[in-house]
């Protein structure tokens, strides 16, 4: 039988193994597999025995680990032990690889981009298709997702992007991004036609995050189209995207917290100066290392663990808390003895959002310190995202802070997608009533964006998608020093 050491010793391997896993599953022979990036677990030690509890709106299952049986990069097996006197069996935990569908969907992509041909035919039989392809190509950033194009009429010429019923939500919400990126590559290429914009070809019913979009690009920069395909092709007004459907968090009063839960609150805080406090927006409290979640109030009390992990807060579990927190008080920081700890390479934005929440002012532009808050929770239409910073200038005037601690493409037009959203609510007043900045004058001026990310991991086409937005969405793109973790330094400040 495992001893009390080895029992912690399993514990802890199977912490930091799924730690490493971006896409962890599970599988047990003979089962479904369960995904465990959309599940929630919680190891435990109890009466000597490492159980494991999973829990997701599926499946709901406890087993007795009882040794690890082979361990290698991207795979573990684990013994178990069933209750009763079942025989043992194994638990295989892995990297998800799945690429199910991958050739399905390169053919579904090779018809649409057919069908798109055909639609250019129906819509514009005097112009000539001059390229159509869905080929990637990544020294241009042209995705293998979209199929772009190229019609034209004498020496005039429009830009053509599209994205089939085949592709999620994310490559339709992302199309603007790579079709502008596709038309500024044309006009470099092509300075013998005058290329007046672009034609977006969308499925039915999915074009509104585009139009919004649309509705905040320079009309002097460009002309716009939108069509929706499906049993027929419908041209859409670039101008109206209809209701912007958004909501922001409320800035609630904070609970009452219970006696037991203020007790809590003191000894978690005595561990070290370097854990931080801070409020969610249900007003509960979290705290975190440099950005790093290992604690947060709830309902029924605090529990603590990373990632998905979650372990009930009581005097039995706080020595677990407090091996938890030096682990973490250890690796995760700048002279970190191990730089592929996972503690120290997980969540490298919250690092980032949590050095900049404290050093704001470094960054310019003139913002008050005290008005800085975080993970600001927005609600647009169906999705919801979290704004890492929002702030004041010395003038009252808004201050919108999107973050990337590594390159992202889509950066500029999620900021955007931020900008319209609080623009919205600072028109209508909303601010105010929803508690953000009491006691504060705020300006009716539409908020100022910062795009902030380590100088050499802004995207190549950050600057070019910036080029095409409305001058009313003013945005500075901030670069810091790679070594940020160390001391952060501004190493350029570019306004757009």
């Amino acid at each position: 039988m495992p001893t009390a050491q080895s029992i912690e010793e399993f514990k802890d391997r199977i912490d930091l193994f799924l730690l490493g896993l971006r896409h962890p599953v599970l599988i047990e022979p003979g089962k479904e597999v369960t995904d465990l990036s959309t599940s929630r677990y919680s190891l435990s030690t109890e009466y000597n025995k490492l159980l494991w509890h999973v829990w997701n709106e599926h499946t709901n299952f406890v087993r007795q680990i009882v040794g690890i049986q082979k361990e290698k990069p991207g795979r573990m097996e684990l013994r178990f032990q069933k209750f009763g006197k079942g025989p043992p069996g194994t638990l295989i935990l892995a990297e998800s690889r799945a690429e199910e569908g991958r050739l399905e969907r390169r053919s579904q992509r090779a018809r649409y981009a057919q069908a798109l041909r055909q639609y250019l035919g129906q819509l514009f039989p005097r112009w000539k298709v001059q390229e159509l392809s869905s080929e990637p190509d990544l020294e241009h950033s042209f995705s293998g997702r979209y199929t772009r194009g190229l019609v034209s009429q004498g020496q005039q010429a429009w830009a053509i992007i599209g994205a089939g019923d085949q592709e999620d939500l994310s490559a339709v919400e992302g199309i603007l991004t790579y079709g502008l990126i596709w038309l500024d590559w044309l006009r470099q290429k092509k300075g013998n036609r005058a290329i007046a914009g672009l034609k977006i070809f969308l499925p039915a019913n999915r074009a509104a995050v585009t139009l919004q979009r649309l509705a905040w690009m320079d009309p002097e920069k460009a002309q716009w189209e939108v069509y929706e395909t499906g049993e027929e092709i419908r041209r859409l007004d670039p101008g109206d995207g209809g209701n912007l459907k958004t909501a922001l968090a409320p800035l609630v009063v904070p609970p009452l917290h219970s006696p037991a839960a203020q007790h809590w609150a003191a000894r978690l805080q005595a561990f070290s100066p370097a854990i931080e406090t801070y409020r969610v927006s249900n007003g509960f409290l979290t705290w975190a290392v440099r950005g790093l979640p290992f604690a947060r109030e709830t309902p029924k009390g605090i529990v603590f663990g990373v990632g998905r992990s979650e372990t009930a807060l009581d005097e039995r579990t706080f020595s677990e808390l407090g091996k938890l927190v030096g682990q973490l008080l250890r690796y995760r920081r700048a002279d970190s003895e191990d730089h592929q700890h996972p503690f120290f390479r997980l969540q490298p934005e919250r690092w980032l959002q949590s050095t900049l929440a404290s050093q704001i002012v470094r960054l310019g532009c003139d913002l008050e310190p005290e008005t800085v808050l975080r993970q600001v929770s927005v609600i647009g239409g169906t999705e919801h995202g979290v704004l890492d910073l929002l702030a004041m200038n010395s003038q009252g005037r808004l201050v919108i802070v999107e973050l990337k601690a590594s390159e992202d493409i889509h950066l500029p037009l999620q900021a955007l997608d931020y900008w319209m959203c609080v623009h919205w609510h600072q028109q209508r007043g909303e601010l105010e009533r929803l508690g953000y900045f009491r006691g504060r004058l705020m300006s009716s001026q539409p908020p100022l964006v910062l795009l902030v990310s380590p100088a050499l991991q802004f995207h190549s086409a950050c600057a070019t998608v910036l080029r095409y937005f409305s001058a009313a969405v003013e945005t500075v793109r901030i670069g810091l020093n790679e070594n940020w973790r160390e001391q952060l330094q501004v190493i350029f400040r570019e306004p757009h």
